[in-house]
């Protein structure tokens, strides 16, 4: 019994090391696989990061190309080949140019890599097709993918050790254009449905005549006894907006947050509030009211030059003083307009009711509108001078004064654009920086009459602000049509 009993721990002993052995490789074989699988997942983590920082990297150019361009577009073949320059621009600047790969290697521009439409949405057109018809692309996208496919591959470790696919790719996309349009939301009648006319040898748009001012509270189409004005939503809404207190800001600086306006629908309400957001306008003169809706002078800054031309002391170009500040109302049934509407004022119509003329604006001739067949160029179309008074306004045919002669030259062509002196020109107040232009306003142009709270908007106008406005007028002089694509403000990123 004794020698059994020695021999016990014995075969213990050895059954004990014969589990231990097993056990140290069963714990090595999971060890090597648990390795196997920290340094996949490393290697992945590597990968990714590597992917991130490309798709970074190219995020980058997207952006960067794509607000570029979209500063240039204005709806013109010029203004696409300007965005292609701008886009393609970094690509090319030396130290500035565009890199990738941890900046180690530079990139090459490709036009397949842009498109451009009509809203952020698209549809995407490229190149060509968007400079044979640029008309209202306003948007552009930037998709890395059309760029040389070397930009965006990136050579992994996790891919190419535990699969078939040694490389990863990566892209990225930007879409930007402009968010808003230098248009005050204040909607005035369309006084003809014509966009241009020929008014006796004169440019006529809309049936407003350039040079000559109206009283913008006062014009209603068809025919009614008093003026008519409209609200038209700041924003894209589908409900009439009427709160003095979300207006305000538009008012003050011209602007409504929208890319597009003409020859679509917008809301309105009628009619504007004029005794509530007068002072809103005035902020052109550099005076600001006070309240919480008072505009801010560093959003809505003063025009450089305040001078009021008014029709009884500031307007002394002129040979006999203007009975108004505006041409005088003509009431009719068609329409409620003045006596400069009508191809030939009504008989026995007088000089002063012409009222102030050209302190802004010069008529056109309507072969210059003709003979140009296309928008209106940056310098403005050749214009009359003032000896035509006696043949454009008539009967009544104002006349310049002798005293004081309507300015003439290149540097000064019109009483407003003078810069220094005291009879024509004035400095805004206080401190804060101005802007050259900013009492002009742009209107939209409805079709009327307008139903309901849906209206059509023909054009967008120009009216300078002879005066400042009151709690119950506003005067402005019609300078002309603008485009929409020339009136776009700040560029943004689309989502």
């Amino acid at each position: 019994m004794s020698i059994v009993k020695a021999a016990c721990p014995a075969r213990q002993y050895l059954k004990g090391a014969s589990h231990r052995t097993k056990q140290t490789g069963s714990i090595s074989v999971m060890f090597v696989a648990a390795l196997i699988i920290i340094f996949g997942f490393l290697a992945l983590a590597l990968d990714l990061s590597l992917l991130t920082h490309r798709k970074m990297e190219l995020q980058n150019v997207a952006d960067t190309a794509a607000l570029s361009a979209a500063h240039e577009l204005d709806g013109t073949a010029g203004g696409i080949t300007k965005a292609l320059d701008m886009a393609s621009n970094r690509f090319s600047q030396g130290t500035d140019r565009f890199t990738y790969g941890y900046g180690k290697a530079t990139m090459t521009w490709s036009d397949t890599a842009i498109g451009f439409a009509r809203s952020p949405s698209g549809p995407w057109r490229p190149v060509g097709e968007a400079l044979t018809n640029p008309a209202g692309l306003l948007y552009v996208q930037v998709d890395t993918a059309g760029l040389d496919a070397e930009y965006g591959t990136v050579a992994t470790l996790f891919l190419r050790t535990f699969t078939d696919i040694p490389d990863a790719f990566t892209s990225a996309r930007a879409i930007a254009g402009r968010s808003a349009i230098k248009v005050t939301p204040l909607g005035i009648c369309a006084m003809r449905d014509e966009a241009h006319r020929n008014h006796g040898g004169e440019l006529e748009e809309f049936g407003f005549r350039r040079g000559v001012s109206y009283n913008l509270l006062d014009l209603n189409l068809p025919g009614a006894t008093t003026g008519q004005t409209f609200i038209v939503n700041p924003v894209a809404q589908a409900t009439p907006i009427t709160d003095v207190a979300t207006l305000a800001p538009f008012v003050c600086t011209g602007t409504l947050a929208m890319s597009r306006l003409s020859g679509g629908t917008v809301k309105v309400a009628a009619s504007f509030p004029i005794d509530k957001l007068w002072q809103q306008l005035n902020s052109r003169f550099g005076t600001y009211g006070t309240g919480a809706t008072a505009c801010d002078a560093r959003t809505a800054p003063a025009d450089t030059n305040v001078k009021e031309f008014t029709f009884n002391g500031g307007t002394p170009w002129m040979g006999a003083t203007p009975a108004k500040q505006s041409a005088a109302l003509l009431a009719t049934s068609e329409r409620r307009w003045t006596v400069a509407g009508p191809d030939t004022a009504p008989a026995g119509t007088l000089a002063v009711q012409f009222g102030p003329l050209w302190s802004y604006a010069k008529a056109v001739p309507y072969a210059s509108y003709v003979s140009a067949g296309t928008p209106e160029p940056a310098t403005g179309y050749p214009t009359y001078d003032v000896t035509a008074w006696s043949t454009l306004y008539t009967p009544g045919q104002p006349t310049t004064s002798s005293a004081t002669p309507y300015p003439e030259t290149a540097e000064t062509p019109t009483p407003y654009s003078y810069t220094t002196g005291t009879q024509f020109f004035k400095t805004a107040p206080g401190s804060n920086k101005s802007l050259a232009r900013r009492r002009v306003l742009h209107l939209p142009l409805l079709a009327c009459p307008v139903t309901g709270s849906d209206a059509t908007v023909r054009g967008i106008g120009r009216f300078f602000m002879t005066v400042p406005a009151t709690n119950n007028s506003l005067y402005g002089e019609f300078a002309g049509m603008a485009t929409e694509q020339s009136l776009g403000t700040r560029v943004v990123l689309y989502p």
